[in-house]
């Protein structure tokens, strides 16, 4: 007996949310870097990940009147920019 279409959807999202899952705790356990550049590399989409997010957080914030929430989101963003400039100078050293 074949699959109805309201079966199939129930299966795809299961699959979706099954591999959503997979790449969450995925991106929650560390992997040793094969290089130092890899390890770099990676650094850098960390710290530009969180520097986006803190910003999001802050503009959250902003909208909900907490000034100084805001000031330590935008504070902390900053930082993860400024580190995000450290490991790409980095990274052109090692290449």
């Amino acid at each position: 007996m074949p699959l109805s279409k309201e079966e199939i959807v129930q299966i795809a999202k299961a699959t979706a949310q099954e591999v959503i899952n997979a790449l969450h705790e995925d991106r929650l356990t560390y992997h040793e870097p094969e290089t130092v550049r890899q390890g770099l590399q990676e650094s850098l989409g960390e710290e530009l990940t969180a520097s986006m997010w803190y910003q999001l957080r802050a503009r959250h914030a902003r909208g909900r009147g907490d000034g100084e929430t805001v000031k330590l989101y935008e504070h902390v963003a900053i930082e993860e920019s400024r580190h995000y400039e450290e490991f790409n100078k980095r990274l052109i050293e090692v290449s």
